[in-house]
């Protein structure tokens, strides 16, 4: 078994160039995506050119991902480096050398620590007929969630959205007051948008909920806004405390209820 020489080609070598030129958009697409040789399946002919890893999470173990391919030409080829667009990714190739007729595994292993968000790492195979033009282009794609220590903070659970707290206290609010708004900490921990409301019939008219951005993307922290208008308080006074039930989130009623409290003057 040997391993032939990986090159972090895009990690390695853009920088370093880009420190000496600025590169117009067509020549940092052929950096980041290499014209590959021509008659290319002539030569070595792969089972599958892309992987799609599913939903991974940041927790996970790097994961291993194998392209088969096969020498469909007349003459050896030599395998001579494997550039990999993500230092996420490290390559590892069964035989460099590969004749007439034999197969060769090649192994991309993936760690999605530190990558949450959709995967697309790519690598490029090279070989001893050319330098310059790749003989291949493998991809990985899909996506990492991430990691569970970052909601340990959030202590409520309601579906997908992590919350700090359940009750928002709105303190003393009066009929002079144009606007008042409170905040919860909140979290998109699925691997879907998230969009939140107010079920209808639960809020008051003075009263509206929404979560700031509006639409979670997953993995993404927000804010659950709840907004006070004075002005349609129509004289009611004492102090008031209101059961929200959720839209957008599963579970049972029970666990997806915030408390408003508030004491109007």
């Amino acid at each position: 078994m040997r391993t032939v020489i990986i090159w972090m080609f895009i990690l390695l070598s853009v920088p370093s160039l880009m420190a000496q030129k600025v590169f117009s958009p067509k020549e940092l697409d052929a950096v980041l995506n290499p014209v590959l040789m021509e008659h290319a399946e002539e030569m070595l002919r792969f089972e599958r050119m892309e992987i799609n890893a599913g939903t991974l999470s940041e927790d996970d173990k790097p994961q291993v991902f194998t392209f088969t391919c096969t020498n469909v030409g007349k003459q050896k080829i030599v395998v001579t480096k494997i550039s990999t667009t993500c230092g996420c990714t490290n390559a590892h190739i069964d035989s460099p050398v590969i004749n007439p007729g034999e197969k060769a595994v090649i192994q991309l292993t993936y760690n999605p620590f530190g990558q949450p968000g959709t995967i697309y790492t790519r690598a490029f195979v090279y070989v001893s007929i050319s330098e310059k033009k790749p003989i291949a282009a493998l991809t990985i794609s899909g996506k990492v969630t991430p990691s569970s220590a970052l909601w340990r903070d959030y202590r409520y659970t309601m579906g997908h959205l992590k919350i700090r707290a359940k009750t928002i206290n709105m303190g003393t609010v009066t009929a002079t007051m144009h606007r008042r708004v409170e905040r919860i900490a909140c979290a998109n921990a699925g691997n879907e948008p998230l969009k939140v409301s107010a079920v209808k019939g639960f809020l008051p008219e003075f009263l509206k909920l929404r979560t700031e951005p509006e639409v979670l993307e997953p993995g993404q922290e927000g804010l659950l806004m709840v907004e006070l208008d004075g002005r349609k308080l129509s004289g009611q006074k004492g102090k008031k405390s209101f059961s929200v039930l959720l839209e957008g989130v599963s579970g049972r009623p029970s666990d997806r209820t915030i408390k408003i409290n508030m004491d109007i003057k």
